[in-house]
């Protein structure tokens, strides 16, 4: 009998309100006052995202250990479905900011094993975390697609939650699409080895 296995799958995985509102309000005003007196790290990014990554490590800030050391044992869960046991350290942590019109476009996490994203705040309007399928570009694509699914997407869209952890391979490559929010969209980014 014919059947269709999926052998190479691509796991992503997402945990809701990881956090208080206040926890994520208290956060979010901290990154706030971060972004005033911190340069954003973003210089070669387009789409004119504020950054903390190069410029503030978040590993070396107490106010954001309990985080930290949440979004870690989510991370060793996320290895351990992958039946690994190693231990894997965060080695960087840092803050993103977009608010109307920035974007962040496609980019990888090189030179790391895991990434994580966690929504300190995600206000109506905010700009959606985009992922390419790893498989890209395909020499010679299948033709005459009426309409994708789960064997033929290309790219797949979350929108974003304040409070949702995201924890994915850091080889997939994503972006942040253009938002129209007013208030600002702010998460953190984390990469482990």
């Amino acid at each position: 009998m014919a059947g269709i296995e999926l052998w190479f799958p691509v796991a992503i995985y997402q945990e809701n309100n990881l956090f208080s509102h206040s926890k994520n309000e208290e956060w979010a005003q901290i990154a706030l006052d971060i972004q005033k007196n911190t340069k954003s790290g973003g210089d070669s990014w387009d789409g004119d995202t504020y950054t903390t990554m190069n410029t503030y490590n978040l590993l070396n800030d107490n106010n954001f250990s309990d985080l930290i050391n949440s979004v870690s044992s989510h991370v060793h869960k996320f290895a351990k479905a992958h039946n690994s046991e190693g231990h894997y350290n965060c080695n960087e942590g840092w803050i993103n900011v977009n608010k109307n019109n920035t974007f962040q476009e496609f980019h990888f996490h090189p030179n790391n094993s895991i990434s994580a994203i966690y929504y300190i705040s995600a206000p109506e309007g905010s700009g959606s975390l985009v992922f390419e399928d790893p498989k890209q570009p395909d020499m010679m694509p299948l033709k005459n697609i009426k309409e994708r699914n789960a064997l033929s997407q290309m790219v797949s869209e979350f929108k974003p939650q304040t409070g949702k952890l995201i924890i994915f391979r850091s080889y997939m490559r994503h972006l942040v699409s253009t938002g129209n929010n007013i208030e600002p969209r702010i998460s953190v980014a984390f990469n482990f080895n």
